[in-house]
């Protein structure tokens, strides 16, 4: 009951007598009648019931012909009315997409457009995130760890105090900082370049591409766009707080002449208070000084050179890191923001593009009989 074009023929009719035939003829026409409409489906045209034979004149055989030329003709005139319709709805889409399928596949937004909005809104936004001072963040976060675990005892106390403090989260902690890039200037000027390049080719498009065109170049759009793409982009920031085996060494060291400059301190007090007796030292241009305060000056210098040892170590390897950081954040955000600035029109471009490509190739997937 799903075809439409259907002939019985009944072979060999020779043999029934013109009542038998005609009796056979009509109980098909009733059988194949119930058929065409049992189980519910549409009803089809009634199939055809031919007598034929192959002996005495060759009954029916002609008539088995015309229908098949017929049935042959109607579906060329099909076939051809499917091919013009198709022909046409591609060639409609084209029009109104404003392709030209004869010329080549010129994109809505050139480019070089592309590029420049890019940069600028890069550059716009980085602007909001302040990579350079992140890095100052990043190399005071450096040296904070250095100090807790290089300076010796009294590092680890002001460590502390720096960190109960909340200083240490105002300006030594980059992840923080990067959290709150939002607070620091509105998305507006970095939306304004994507928004602009956007709708750059709506004076040259046709008036359905234009509409979808609009909608991606709304401010609020891109502006929602670039914020997600920096939020991406600052949470894949990389690497924690780094460290260096040398800090605990000069942690060690540094706890060595902090213990060195208590009992130093000792022998002081007892020289100056108690009378304790002391040797003297003699000393090139000062002359001769008395042992204590020699020792004192110098556990004083030793301390002062790890402390500034540790410090210079911390830094260079505070930038380091801060540079790997920065360079990170700019990569991730420069990636993202070529991914989601122009969404909505890469969108329109793909499908115009895939539409290009049929309407080129037309002539060869639908050829005109």
């Amino acid at each position: 009951p799903r075809l439409a074009r259907q002939i019985v023929v009944v072979n060999k009719a020779d043999r029934l007598s013109n009542d038998d035939a005609g009796s056979v003829r009509r109980d098909l026409e009733r059988e194949l009648a119930r058929l065409s409409t049992a189980g519910g489906g549409r009803q089809v045209p009634r199939a055809q019931v031919i007598l034929a034979s192959a002996t005495g004149g060759g009954q029916g055989i002609e008539e088995l012909r015309r229908w098949l030329a017929e049935q042959v003709e109607s579906k060329a005139v099909i076939r051809t009315r499917l091919i013009a319709s198709i022909r046409d709805a591609v060639a409609s889409l084209a029009r109104a997409a404003g392709i030209d399928p004869a010329g080549p596949d010129r994109p809505l937004l050139t480019e070089a457009a592309r590029r420049q909005a890019l940069d600028d809104a890069t550059t716009a936004l980085l602007r909001i995130v302040d990579l350079p001072q992140l890095e100052r963040q990043a190399v005071a976060a450096t040296r904070a760890r250095a100090r807790a675990r290089g300076a010796g005892p009294l590092g680890a106390v002001t460590s502390r105090l720096y960190r109960w403090s909340g200083r240490q989260t105002r300006v030594a902690d980059p992840v923080s900082f990067l959290a709150r890039w939002r607070d620091r200037g509105p998305i507006g000027p970095a939306a304004e370049p994507i928004r602009a390049a956007s709708a750059e080719p709506l004076r040259m498009t046709p008036p359905g591409t234009r509409r979808l065109l609009a909608r991606s170049a709304v401010v609020g759009n891109v502006e929602r766009a670039l914020g997600g793409a920096v939020d991406r982009a600052v949470a894949a920031r990389g690497d924690e707080v780094p460290s260096s085996p040398v800090w605990p060494v000069l942690g060690l060291l540094q706890t060595a002449a902090t213990l060195a400059l208590v009992v130093t301190a000792i022998w002081v007090g007892l020289w100056v208070f108690v009378k304790f007796p002391a040797d003297s030292v003699s000393l090139p241009v000062v002359g001769r000084m008395p042992a204590p305060f020699v020792v004192l000056i110098g556990v004083l210098a030793v301390g002062y050179l790890l402390a500034r040892l540790l410090g210079l170590h911390a830094g260079w390897v505070g930038r380091r890191w801060a540079r790997r950081l920065a360079a990170g954040v700019r990569a991730n955000v420069e990636r993202e923001v070529a991914t989601a600035a122009f969404g909505g029109v890469e969108a329109i471009e793909a499908a115009r593009r895939r539409l290009w490509e049929v309407a080129r190739g037309i002539d060869a997937d639908c050829p005109v009989a």
